[in-house]
């Protein structure tokens, strides 16, 4: 059975039939969270960079112009395109993962070492 459609039909469950599942899971000593998400950060200044981070601003400063990980994609559409529909999908998805929306700005440190 696919992920997704478990996580869909535990998310059709009734209120009483989930908490009954999570009952059984729990005594299972099963996880019960079947969708975890990641919190929101608490503050808006800037994150440092994870160490994958480092490593691809690093690649990009030795080979500027490289589209190595680039992976571009072409989908046609057949049909008419509901613009509005699109834009309201696409604009949920940049709202909900915050790397979507995340810039790397370069800060240079003007102390000596």
């Amino acid at each position: 059975m696919e992920l997704d459609n478990l996580t869909g039909r535990i998310a059709s469950l009734s209120p009483a039939k989930r908490a009954l599942l999570e009952m059984k899971l729990k005594q299972m000593n099963v996880a019960t969270s079947v969708r975890q998400t990641i919190p929101r950060r608490a503050t808006s200044e800037p994150a440092p960079l994870s160490f994958a981070q480092e490593r691809l601003w690093f690649l990009d400063q030795l080979e500027p112009e490289s589209r190595a990980y680039n992976q571009p994609r072409l989908i046609r559409l057949k049909g008419v395109l509901d613009a509005d529909a699109l834009h309201k999908a696409l604009d949920t998805v940049v709202a909900r993962h915050e790397g979507l929306r995340t810039t790397f700005i370069r800060v240079t440190s003007t102390r000596c070492k």
